[in-house]
């Protein structure tokens, strides 16, 4: 689905807090009447574990050392920090897919044709972006209010180490386990070639909305509706997070194909990694063994 000639605002939020990035396109999200024009917001955030709307504090390690934050959005949990460059696309429903099934596919394809700009030969895998068979970018998408919003980040650098510390493992051998997979599951810029600087990404990426979606982006400011949306955003925010049960039974979603799980037997765990429906890895671990 291509749009003409469609005049988006582009709101450039810089380095913010980390509740501020998920508050500011929600806020924007609510305020966006039916004939209201698209929305790019674009930010950094500082360092934080965001999960997604339907998950709950069952999935993040109790010693976390980074601020949780639960995003409007689905999908599961992310590490975000300053080095993404994230990006939320806020347009009226009547303005994206009428199937929200397609929205990844459409929103996404301006970051693909970006990061083959640069060199990364990017596919489009479940609601991911893939480069040479590892995922380099995920995706969330929710209605809000009256619009459709899609959410995903440039992944400058992973810092895989600290994502698995960051995330609820039932036992050191599984954080093990999930410190490998991450590697083969995952990559980032940095991984894959030379990053550029956030300018000429931004400037690559609003060219690619162009392109893609015929959307030409204006720099823009938050009004004062959207000003009052996002302070009530804030403040639902920052409500307390419920413990909520796991997304993924027993484990975690590395990527659409990849899931680390371990399961509780008889007198024992099974620590499992699967990849395309097939167990590449498989490990039946006494309880006595190994503990948290």
């Amino acid at each position: 689905m291509a749009l003409d000639g469609i005049a988006a605002r582009w709101i450039d939020l810089g380095l913010v807090a980390p509740g501020e990035l998920h508050a500011a396109y929600t806020g924007v999200a609510h305020a966006m009447g039916e004939g209201a024009v698209p929305v790019v917001v674009w930010a950094r955030a500082r360092p934080h574990l965001c999960l997604g709307q339907s998950q709950g504090l069952c999935e993040v390690a109790p010693d976390i050392d980074v601020p949780v934050v639960r995003r409007p959005l689905g999908g599961g949990a992310v590490w975000v920090d300053e080095h993404q460059h994230c990006y939320a696309l806020v347009t009226p429903r009547t303005l994206a897919p009428r199937r929200p099934a397609d929205w990844f596919a459409w929103a996404l394809a301006p970051a693909r044709r970006t990061l083959e700009g640069f060199g990364l030969p990017a596919r489009l895998e479940g609601g991911d972006l893939w480069v040479r068979g590892r995922k380099i970018a995920g995706s969330g998408a929710a209605t809000l209010g009256q619009a459709a919003v899609v959410a995903s980040s440039f992944l400058m650098r992973f810092p895989r180490s600290r994502f698995a510390r960051a995330v609820a493992a039932p036992s050191p051998g599984y954080r093990r386990w999930l410190e490998v997979a991450l590697r083969a599951a995952m990559t980032d810029w940095e991984g894959e070639g030379t990053p550029p600087q956030g300018a000429a990404l931004a400037r690559a990426f609003r060219d690619a909305l162009g392109a893609v979606l015929g959307w030409h982006t204006e720099d823009a400011r938050l009004d004062d509706r959207e000003q009052a949306q996002i302070a009530a955003a804030r403040a639902e925010l920052a409500e307390p997070i419920e413990p909520g049960r796991r997304l993924t039974p027993h484990g975690i979603k590395l990527n659409h194909q990849t899931f680390l799980t371990e399961t509780p037997g008889t007198g024992c765990v099974v620590r499992e990694l699967r990849i395309a429906g097939r167990a590449r890895q498989r490990e039946v671990v006494s309880l006595t063994a190994e503990r948290p």
